[in-house]
């Protein structure tokens, strides 16, 4: 009888699968009784077919998740078939639609959770431009009877439901390059969603999203920016520019290989000019014909700090105040991806925007257990996947349930070209200084 109960109580296994600029990491987990999630394995494979977040090689795509695959299906001894995938770059745009439908008998039976899913499957096979493809309908809000508006109208009596939905849209050819690539591998896609709304699902708290907050997810090849307002993301637009394009600058500026310009990035980097060892010289080996040279510390964080200050957090900056949220945020922002993790991005982020700001930890809904390598912002995107799994496949429990609901909407608009290359400004006036004397102030305020 007991064998019986445990066979009945298997959890089911789902799988997250994010194609990163400059990673590509598989996820296997499953949720356990208590509504946490756990992860049963993990792989990553190198994303050398990828740049700003699209594919544009599909062999080396292919070999990238095949690694990925092997190695979290050794890891976890799952066998798997299928993958939430996640959709970033700059073909994605949306736009808001209004749906109404009559109701017979309104007065009498209150509105089902059927007719909200047949009001968006309706929109998911709406016309859109050639070339495009309907990713993801989200609900906004929905007006009953002219009368009464709300975010969740099941349960309630009412002839006339007017819905306002936002669509996300994406180029076709980039979308089937997606899917080809996973079947490929032999995988089925059962969803494919937009990233940065993956990467909210684990980073931010539902306290946060109430209160009006700005997440930023910097990846390799592409900065996300969503603004979470009353519990729903109402605003997301995608940079095209990631931290692969700052150690680009180094590996250009100090003509050498970008895998070195990556670490001299990690190790010895802070995009705080003030910050860095002026006493510190970096010796630079030999390549080719090259003889050995030596770069200052201070002369690498001004090549860091051009490239982040211009063309990142100015960008954000411009984001927010164009978004029409500006004013409502009042739980700061949330820095998360690989690129996060660049010495003193924190401060510098406060002081450009003036507000509080924390690095986020991908970590909301997982067991404590799970690998202290997954507690990382890199991997946001491809936690919120496997998250995002297990809330819409129906499995979810208890802990899930309050952020599912959560997220409903998107509004993403066009993406700016990206800004040609900049050579590193003079150091400023002790910018670290003003950037103290700004927190200190920010203190004072808030204690």
């Amino acid at each position: 009888m007991t064998h019986h109960k445990e066979i009945q109580e298997q959890p089911q296994i789902i799988v997250g699968l994010d194609i990163g600029t400059t990673k590509i990491a598989m996820l296997i987990g499953f949720q356990n009784n208590e509504g946490k999630i756990d992860v049963l394995g993990y792989g990553k494979g190198d994303s050398t077919g990828v740049q700003h977040g699209l594919i544009f090689n599909i062999n080396k795509t292919v070999d990238g998740i095949n690694v990925a695959k092997n190695t979290a299906i050794s890891r976890s001894n799952q066998e798997i078939a299928s993958v939430y995938a996640g959709v970033a770059g700059r073909h994605i745009n949306s736009m808001e639609f209004k749906h109404a439908i009559t109701r017979r008998n309104g007065k009498e039976e209150v509105i089902r959770q059927e007719e909200i899913g047949k009001m968006v499957e309706d929109l998911e096979n709406i016309s859109v431009r050639p070339g495009e493809k309907v990713i993801t309908v989200i609900p906004q809000r929905f007006v009953i009877d002219n009368i009464r508006e709300t975010i969740e109208p099941v349960g309630e009596l009412g002839e006339l439901l007017v819905g306002y939905f936002q669509i996300i849209t994406g180029n076709e050819f980039e979308i089937k390059k997606i899917i080809r690539c996973i079947n490929d591998c032999d995988l089925l896609v059962n969803d494919i969603i937009l990233e940065p709304i993956a990467s909210a699902l684990v980073c931010l708290t539902h306290e946060e999203k109430q209160q009006g907050v700005v997440l930023v997810d910097i990846g390799g090849g592409t900065t996300d920016v969503v603004i979470y307002m009353d519990g729903n993301p109402v605003f997301t637009k995608v940079i095209p520019i990631g931290g692969s394009v700052i150690t680009k600058d180094i590996a250009n500026v100090c003509q050498i290989p970008e895998d070195l310009a990556e670490k001299l990035k990690m190790s010895y980097g802070t995009c705080v000019i003030e910050k860095s060892n002026k006493n510190n010289f970096i010796t630079i080996p030999q390549f080719h014909e090259s003889a050995p040279k030596q770069i200052s510390e201070p002369f690498l964080a001004e090549i860091i700090y051009s490239r982040v200050q211009m063309d990142i957090l100015n960008q954000i900056q411009k984001t927010i105040s164009e978004s029409g949220y500006d004013k409502k945020i009042r739980a700061g922002v949330v820095l998360t991806g690989g690129g996060s993790s660049l010495r003193h991005l924190k401060e510098l982020c406060q002081y450009t925007l003036q507000r509080n700001t924390r690095i986020g930890i991908p970590d909301i809904g997982f067991v404590n257990s799970i690998p202290s390598e997954l507690k990382h912002p890199m991997f946001a995107t491809s936690l919120g996947l496997l998250k995002h799994g297990i809330q819409v496949s129906g499995l979810e429990i208890d802990e899930c349930d309050e952020e599912k609901k959560k997220d409903k909407k998107a509004k993403i608009p066009k993406v700016p070209k990206p800004s040609p290359l900049t050579s590193p400004p003079p150091p400023t006036d002790s910018i670290w200084e003003k950037i103290k004397k700004f927190l200190d102030n920010l203190t004072e305020k808030t204690s």
